[in-house]
């Protein structure tokens, strides 16, 4: 699908659906569509005296390629850790508790419109909100209130 807007005045009309109007809001991020509006409107208008050099061109694809690849690579390491965390415990900064803190063990992750959640006592929680992940048998001692001391050097005085 190609996108074409008319140029007024050097600037870009834009006359888009509702529907993506509504995508537009949610994601302020430039994508490929808005690129390749960029750069046909760049290619419009300029110098006809001095054009630009089409190496300049395919250094700009390049580039918009290298960050699209990096982002995609963020998004699936992204991904691959909040999996890591399924069956975990952690703690978890809200404004839900006073403390500012939560703690549960992760039961699933669910990407809601490119967000990375993570489900922990019902409830889904922002992966960027992760404090601390706990060790599950520190956790389970914590939660339980179990202050006793597990000694590995057992006194093994004899009289």
């Amino acid at each position: 699908m190609a996108t074409t807007a008319p140029v007024v005045n050097g600037q870009v009309q834009i006359s888009e659906s509702s529907q993506q109007t509504k995508e537009r809001k949610t994601n302020d991020s430039l994508g490929k569509e808005d690129f390749l509006l960029l750069l046909v409107t760049q290619m419009q208008y300029q110098d006809p005296l001095e054009p630009t050099d089409n190496t300049q061109y395919i250094a700009q694809m390049a580039t918009f390629t290298q960050v699209e690849a990096t982002t995609e690579m963020g998004n699936k390491v992204e991904q691959q850790m909040a999996s890591s965390l399924v069956g975990k415990s952690v703690i978890m900064k809200t404004n839900e508790s006073s403390s500012g803190m939560i703690a549960g063990k992760v039961n699933y992750w669910e990407n809601i419109d490119g967000k990375i959640y993570l489900g922990i006592n019902g409830k889904l929680y922002d992966i960027a909100d992760v404090d601390t992940v706990l060790d599950n048998d520190y956790y389970d001692k914590l939660v339980n209130g179990d202050t006793s001391k597990k000694d590995d050097t057992a006194d093994s005085k004899t009289e």
